[in-house]
């Protein structure tokens, strides 16, 4: 018997596939966020060129309020359930896991109810004139387009939680694969209805079917425990634990992030908002692009190493920070002074105007590289700490930028949009010198990227002008 024991040691040890270092999955990691979020993109901006020629930019104008209003219900509801599934040390417990898919179901159900109500409300204030005249609010298309919108909401509920236990452990192959499948299915729907019909249904029936697809490839595409209808208590007491703050901040994040459409919505027309969002998605594009890496690699990572090496955080932090620094600074510099002569050779004439806009709003590019510190307060289990700093973006967008706009006009505005993230610049300072995470040399190297881009930014405005 205890030779059979013995002999019997060795398969059981040899068979597991060998762990990679932390070195080797956050470059796996980064690899695959970095170029499958710039394909996405890449993707995003050719879909974008080929609406434009096709559809008019009321159109675009009515979904970017319809889009809103989805994301910001879909914030004010965000209890962080990916985020606890990394973050906690239960975080591969299927019991776990499972409580939080069932609680994801309810969510997903709950905004579904509440778009509709939103829907309803509008469609009400409408005939009884209620809203601003003239203004994309007042689109009478507006409440059918939200209607039809709630049902992503509603599959996207059912979506594996899969994905966030490979986002657990830095395997992010699969995971790209179906954001990219997603998305490249719908942009064919798209372009086939498109040719059939180029109405705003055309963008509508997209966000559906991409929806869609993601949840059937999160089931079937990636390994791991089938999720099942299952209900911890103790598991639903540590998410909702943890989500409260994460809860809080989503919704001030929302309120700060959409507070620029808005606002514009009930100031402007279809048309001006249609043109603002061509310029802000061209600036969302890098802002996710960074946003992605940062929550891909940056969450996970900081949250390993607080769990296991504590004495490695400052060197990693920056380690982390000092790549997107470089790369966002220079971004910042090169739009600014290059933002027209992009939209002119990318769009056509009806879009020109969107060009100052970009330029101007380049300079929320500056701020975007401080999302790494904000993943540190989640890893660390502090969500807490965003809410001050999200919070103090509020002022200007919802109480200076309607007064700006009234004296100096929309140009006034933009500007009020593109430099409110800097009014939290001192407060991120402080929180991170009293947590430690501070190297005034490792922040002031990273500058002269800006003039770099600039310069750059500048010659090519030059060359094409």
């Amino acid at each position: 018997m205890a030779n059979s024991d013995n002999s019997s040691t060795p398969t059981q040890t040899e068979n597991p596939p060998p762990t990679r270092s932390l070195k080797n999955r956050v470059l796996h990691a980064g690899s695959w966020t970095l170029v499958g979020y710039s394909v996405s993109q890449v993707l995003r901006l050719g879909s974008n060129l080929i609406m434009t020629r096709l559809l008019i930019p009321e159109m675009f104008g009515v979904m970017a309020i319809a889009n809103i209003i989805l994301f910001g219900l879909a914030l004010f509801s965000d209890f962080g359930l990916g985020q606890s599934i990394i973050q906690s040390r239960r975080g591969e417990d299927p019991d776990f896991l499972n409580t939080a898919w069932v609680v994801q179901i309810l969510r997903g159900a709950v905004l579904w109810l509440l778009a509709m109500l939103i829907a309803l409300a509008l469609y009400l204030a409408g005939v009884f004139h209620l809203l601003p005249a003239g203004s994309a609010y007042a689109n009478a298309i507006l409440p059918v387009v939200i209607l039809a919108l709630s049902f992503s909401a509603l599959f996207s509920g059912f979506e594996s939680n899969k994905l966030a236990l490979a986002r657990r452990k830095m395997e992010l192959g699969r995971v790209t694969q179906i954001e990219l499948a997603s998305q490249i299915v719908a942009l064919i729907f798209m372009l086939g209805w498109a040719l059939v019909s180029k109405t705003i249904w055309v963008l509508v029936a997209g966000a559906l079917v991409a929806a869609l697809v993601r949840v059937i490839l999160s089931h079937t595409l990636l390994s791991g425990p089938k999720n099942k209808l299952t209900w911890d208590r103790d598991c639903f007491r540590e998410i909702i634990g943890y989500g409260k703050w994460v809860f809080f901040s989503s919704i001030l994040g929302f309120l700060v992030a959409s507070g620029d459409r808005l606002m514009l919505g009930g100031l402007v027309d279809a048309k001006t908002l249609g043109l603002y969002s061509i310029a802000f998605m061209m600036i969302s594009s890098i802002q996710q692009v960074a946003a992605k890496l940062i929550d891909n690699i940056s969450f996970p990572l900081l949250s390993e190493i607080i769990r296991d090496k504590p004495e490695q955080l400052l060197n990693k932090y920056y380690k982390l920070r000092v790549p997107i620094d470089l790369v966002l600074l220079f971004l910042t510099g090169f739009l600014f002074f290059s933002g027209r002569v992009l939209i002119t050779s990318l769009y056509d004439v009806r879009y020109a105007s969107a060009g100052p806009m970009l330029e101007i709003l380049s300079l929320a590019l500056f701020e975007t590289r401080f999302g790494v510190t904000g993943q540190y307060y989640m890893a660390r289990g502090t969500p807490k700490l965003l809410i001050p700093l999200i919070g103090s973006r509020l002022v200007p967008l919802y109480i200076v930028l309607p007064i700006v706009f009234n004296y100096y006009g929309f140009d006034g505005a933009l500007w009020v949009i593109a430099t409110n993230s800097f009014i939290s610049l001192p407060l991120t300072y402080y929180f991170k010198k009293i947590n430690g995470i501070l190297d005034i040399k490792r922040e002031l190297m990273v500058l002269p990227a800006l003039p770099a881009g600039a310069l750059i930014g500048k010659g090519l405005a030059y060359l094409l002008s």
